[in-house]
């Protein structure tokens, strides 16, 4: 039996940092869910502590995520070009990580004091959450995706995730936007706002 050589134990080991990483930012990003809808106030303390531990989860699966490839392809252009799995989940990703500044910078602070027109404020956040909710979930799902990887290629992977971004848009803005802007009516201005970051 032969013995794994170093860089395949250390592939292995930022394998599993990556996908630590994308269970911890999912928990987190559920906590944040819980601090903005479990209670009759937003929660910000909560939320600022969810969004720092989903901004560390996202920072770790992005030097997780570069590590492996690296590894796997040296950053060889032409070699990542005949990759539509990997060139999709890097596509995502950014788009995650875009979003997230987002978040922090114009939805969050949002949340911390009450609003005069709550339906307007509550409009962003809206759209950044289903971004950051519908990117978490396809990351994984392309990760997954190995099988299907040939059938839908770049554009097929890209095609079905504006389509799910927008189907979420959708969906959060007749179910979520309206429980969102009442607790913005009531947000307790003492908490503070949120840091961005």
């Amino acid at each position: 039996m032969e013995n794994p050589d170093f860089l395949t134990i250390v592939r292995m080991l930022a394998i599993y940092l990556h996908v630590l990483a994308l269970a911890i930012g999912a928990v987190a990003v559920a906590f944040g869910d819980f601090a903005i809808f479990a209670r009759d106030r937003i929660d910000m303390n909560m939320l600022g502590k969810a969004a720092s531990v989903a901004t560390i989860a996202l920072l770790v699966l992005w030097i997780t995520g570069l590590a492996v490839i690296g590894m796997d392809t040296g950053f060889d252009t032409e070699l990542l070009a005949t990759k539509p799995k990997l060139l999709a989940k890097l596509s995502v990703v950014t788009v995650l990580t875009i979003n997230s500044l987002g978040l922090h910078l114009i939805a969050f602070p949002r949340m911390a004091t009450p609003q005069a027109d709550p339906q307007q404020a509550a409009l962003m956040p809206i759209i950044f959450g289903a971004i950051s909710a519908t990117s978490w979930l396809y990351a994984a799902f392309v990760g997954v995706s190995k099988p299907v990887a040939a059938m839908l290629g770049y554009a097929g992977y890209m095609g079905l995730f504006a389509g799910l971004t927008l189907a979420s848009i959708g969906f959060a803005m007749l179910t979520v936007r309206p429980r969102l802007a009442a607790r913005l009516e009531r947000a307790d201005a003492s908490l503070g706002a949120l840091s961005p970051g």
